[in-house]
């Protein structure tokens, strides 16, 4: 007649194992936030030649496809998108004489969902030597760098509201300011800045 107790005892023995601190911390962690890098560049500039970044441009459009696209992972609550932005330079050639190397560049950019505009971001930042850029794009003529680098990284952190799937990060106005004067473009098609380091840190559901 002892063996119903000792079969209870088993039973409960067993619950207590699967409902185990360890158990539920580790449920816990596999719920907890993670970090997505999915995105998709319309115009992919490569690696970087120090940071091994990829560096995409942003380009002046309505649509993410057009310039850079980045999937938000099914998710629970809001997302977290966070990404460098740079300013394009165009690099000149190194014996041209210093005064004319001078720029002074602001990007502004838009990060949109599927109906609107959810933020805007500007970088705004001088060249006046090599010694001003972020890092150097490889595969240019002969082996060499690229004549466009991006400019120092202006971090933008961008708060995705819940139910979104994607977003685009895309250009809206260049101004650009030199020796010769100021000018501001904001014609669709142009490439304004250029972007780096994108992740989308999220909850799964």
């Amino acid at each position: 007649m002892n063996w119903l107790p000792a079969a209870v005892l088993v039973c409960v023995a067993s619950s207590l194992v699967l409902a185990s601190p360890a158990q539920r911390a580790a449920t816990k962690a596999s719920r907890g936030p993670r970090v997505s890098t999915d995105a998709t560049c319309a115009a992919d500039l490569g690696a970087g030649v120090t940071s091994h970044r990829r560096f995409c441009d942003v380009i002046i459009a309505s649509k993410a496809d057009e310039s850079v696209a980045v999937r938000i992972p099914a998710h629970r609550g809001t997302a977290r998108l966070t990404f460098d932005l740079h300013n394009r330079i165009a690099v000149p050639p190194e014996d041209r004489p210093m005064p004319q190397t001078f720029a002074s560049n602001t990007a502004i950019a838009a990060v949109i969902g599927p109906k609107s505009e959810l933020a805007r971001a500007a970088a705004s930042s001088e060249f006046r030597t090599t010694a001003d850029l972020f890092d150097r794009l490889g595969g240019g003529p002969g082996g060499g760098p690229k004549t466009v680098a991006p400019g120092p990284a202006t971090p933008v952190s961008v708060t995705i509201p819940a139910g979104i799937a994607s977003i685009g990060i895309v250009g809206v106005r260049l101004e650009v300011l030199t020796r010769l004067g100021k000018q501001a473009y904001d014609t669709p098609g142009r490439p304004v800045g250029i972007v780096s380091n994108i992740r989308v840190e999220f909850t799964p559901r």
